[in-house]
């Protein structure tokens, strides 16, 4: 077997097993490792079928918490960001969006850090439904991961850990429209094939390991493991596109 093929496996079983405990950040944490040994597009690629059959596992356990209503709303304003961001990954460079990433990520975090401080939270308010929808469409299409921005609006909303996870899942519509388009524009491959039939098992198996943990998280618990699941996804975005902008 392939050295790389056994990396990629590795850090999809370690996104894998992270994305069990919060319901989110499997590709956040597997992209930019798979990144260092494999095409950008191609890692891209191989993140969102992988992390598919992840998807799909979090959506057995946590369906009955999904509020149909709100993600209905969120998914629908994210189908014209999906399209966005596929054509965007044709004719930007991937280190321009990665960077687009890592600036919402540390936005993200700030803004948490503040609102914990004052002990408050943000009010409810359609419009961020709607832009947060777009938004996470968009890095959906673009980057494979939607995760960044479903965890703005689930914080800005104060959800409950397990409404939380059941939001994440709902992520399904869009992966299934991303894969949809990926594989009209033919860029599923039969090397990213490949590569899936050995990276698929290990990220099941990494999810399967988290289940019995995730069942014994507490609220607060949960709320800063998100929180330090994109603050390593922002320092692992900025090491990756330090070497790109300092050359």
């Amino acid at each position: 077997m392939d050295t790389d093929i056994l990396i990629i496996g590795a850090a999809w079983f370690i996104g894998a097993f992270i994305n069990g405990l919060t319901g989110m950040g499997g590709a956040l944490i597997a992209l930019p490792l798979i990144s260092l040994f494999a095409s950008s597009k191609d890692a891209i690629i191989v993140s969102m079928l992988s992390g598919f059959m992840v998807g799909l596992m979090s959506l057995m356990l946590y369906w009955r918490y999904i509020n149909f209503r709100d993600v209905l709303g969120f998914w629908l304003s994210a189908v014209p960001g999906i399209l966005l961001g596929v054509w965007t990954l044709k004719i930007v460079n991937i280190a321009w969006l990665e960077l687009f990433l890592c600036i919402l990520l540390v936005m993200h975090i700030t803004v948490q850090l503040i609102q914990d401080w004052l002990g408050t939270c943000m009010a409810p308010r359609a419009v961020m439904k709607y832009v947060c929808g777009f938004g996470a469409g968009f890095f959906s299409g673009s980057l494979g991961v939607n995760g960044p921005v479903m965890a703005i609006y689930a914080s800005l909303m104060c959800m409950e850990k397990n409404r939380a996870r059941g939001f994440f899942t709902s992520s399904m519509m869009a992966s299934f429209v991303s894969l949809t388009v990926l594989l009209i524009n033919g860029l599923v491959t039969e090397h990213v094939l490949r590569t899936v039939s050995w990276v698929t098992p290990s990220a099941v198996i990494g999810f399967l390991c988290a289940w019995p943990l995730a069942k014994r998280i507490r609220q607060g618990t949960f709320h800063n493991a998100l929180l330090i699941l994109l603050g390593v996804a922002a320092v692992s975005l900025f090491f990756q596109l330090l070497p790109y902008f300092t050359r």
